[in-house]
């Protein structure tokens, strides 16, 4: 965690976006590890996921930067709306063909990355949602 200290908000930025990229990309090539060491470095890499905007949170708070606050904030909230669309439309998709169905689950793996890549879709709702209430606090 020290490592993220010393960091700047365009390097933070580029990790949190190299992270997105490895975690969608693992969603899509592992999308349902059963056990093992797999599905633990798979969640291990979703939780490393959130670390850069933490960072990125805290520095904007110290800095009372409203301009990166605002961009997680939208970046998370977002990332919870477009999860709860693709997920309830792929509750409703059911009965209409194995092709939408798919299509749905990809675009779930490629948009919520971080949601499919872990398996454990509550960690990352939970992730997004922590991003999302720590982008509205005040200047410590």
């Amino acid at each position: 965690m020290k490592h993220l200290q010393n960091l700047t908000y365009k390097t933070l930025y580029r990790i949190w976006g190299g992270l997105f990229v490895l975690t969608a990309v693992l969603g899509l090539l592992f999308p349902s590890v059963e056990e093992g060491a797999g599905r633990f470095f798979l969640a291990l890499i979703a939780a490393v996921f959130f670390l850069p905007p933490w960072r990125i949170l805290a520095m904007a708070k110290a800095e009372d930067n409203r301009n990166h606050l605002r961009l997680v904030r939208y970046l998370a909230l977002a990332s919870l709306s477009l999860t709860t669309v693709l997920l309830c439309a792929g509750i409703l998709s059911v009965g209409r063909g194995e092709a939408l169905g798919n299509m749905l689950h990809i675009l779930l793996t490629v948009i919520c990355a971080p949601l499919v890549c872990s398996n454990y879709y509550a960690l990352s709702l939970f992730g997004w949602a922590m991003l999302l209430y720590g982008s509205f606090g005040k200047k410590k």
